[in-house]
């Protein structure tokens, strides 16, 4: 396989970090190539069509999941909004069912998302009502700027990322902030779990950052990063519990498969969620110390317009 050019910093000379990870809905395999030059790194080969890695009970975690996760993903969203002296206009580019734009309308800010396709969009339309566009950064209004735009768990999925950023980052008002969260590929987590890590998600997730990525990433499209935070109490324990029972081998996530509802409840998938539960004890204060570290699975970054005041990145250990 000759491998595409780094989508961060162009570099031509990659170099396969992974010469075999397996997709856990379709059993496809995929390697992972390493940028050294920016530490960027990227799936391949890309899928000409990613729609059967999307299969319909994709996510559709069984109840107390969900609810779970709608608590904490709420928190965060405050957490966004506490940035701002005041509240303000917020854009999120895959906003999903639009739980945390909800969450910042309630604390008073003008919200606007955007799905990848019309049934998406109509998803977060119905759930909240929400004004939510359907298609990429094109759907936006020439004239539309915000104080906050927002990608959450959504630029690892984007074919060309650093053309979105471009795109986004002239969208910002004075003294706005774009918001990045994604799954850190330099983790304690990461290495631990190496092409069986639980947050890989290859095809899904066709490109893998670190910090020194994302700072490159930034600083070629005119931003800098004003702080980054590890803290992911949603997705960092239990990417910890889904890695170390990948490592066991066999089919990879089958924890995250029952949760999911694509598989019923059989016997080895009843020993997995026992196995879970015990893996689960060590993998709480192990996530704390990796936050504490600055090597949590998940990092969240602010980008600020670039300006010449020497702001060194500050680092954030709680949520």
């Amino acid at each position: 396989m000759t491998p595409a050019s780094c989508a961060v910093c162009g570099a031509a000379d990659l170099r396969r970090r992974y010469d075999r990870t397996e997709d856990y809905i379709t059993g496809d395999r995929f390697e992972i190539w390493h940028c050294p030059q920016c530490d960027a790194a990227r799936t391949l080969p890309v899928p000409a069509d990613l729609g059967k890695y999307y299969p319909t009970l994709y996510r559709r975690y069984r109840p107390l999941v969900q609810a779970v996760l709608a608590a904490l993903y709420r928190r965060r969203a405050a957490h966004w909004a506490r940035l701002f002296a005041a509240p303000g206009s917020v854009f999120e580019m895959g906003c999903g069912n639009g739980l945390m734009l909800d969450t910042l309308r309630r604390w008073g800010w003008q919200v606007l998302g955007s799905e990848r396709t019309e049934a998406a969009a109509q998803i977060a339309r119905d759930q909240f009502g929400l004004t939510v566009l359907a298609g990429g950064i094109e759907a936006l209004a020439p004239d539309a700027r915000f104080d906050l735009i927002v990608l959450n768990q959504v630029l690892e999925h984007l074919e060309d990322p650093s053309a979105i950023v471009a795109a986004l980052a002239p969208r910002l008002k004075p003294g706005g902030r774009l918001v990045v969260n994604v799954p850190n590929f330099a983790s304690w987590q990461a290495r631990f779990g190496g092409p069986r890590w639980f947050h890989l998600d290859a095809p899904r997730h066709l490109h893998h950052f670190s910090l020194a990525a994302l700072t490159a990433l930034a600083e070629r499209q005119g931003l800098a990063i004003d702080r980054a935070s590890y803290v992911s109490p949603e997705h960092d324990p239990y990417g910890w519990v889904q890695s170390a029972l990948n490592r066991l081998g066999g089919r990879p996530n089958r924890l995250t498969r029952l949760l999911m509802q694509l598989d019923g409840p059989d016997a080895t998938n009843l020993l997995h969620l026992a196995l879970g539960g015990l893996i689960g004890a060590v993998a709480v204060p192990l996530s704390v110390a990796s936050w504490v570290a600055g090597q949590g699975a998940l990092i969240e970054v602010v980008c600020v317009p670039n300006n010449p005041r020497p702001l060194g990145v500050q680092t954030e250990h709680h949520p």
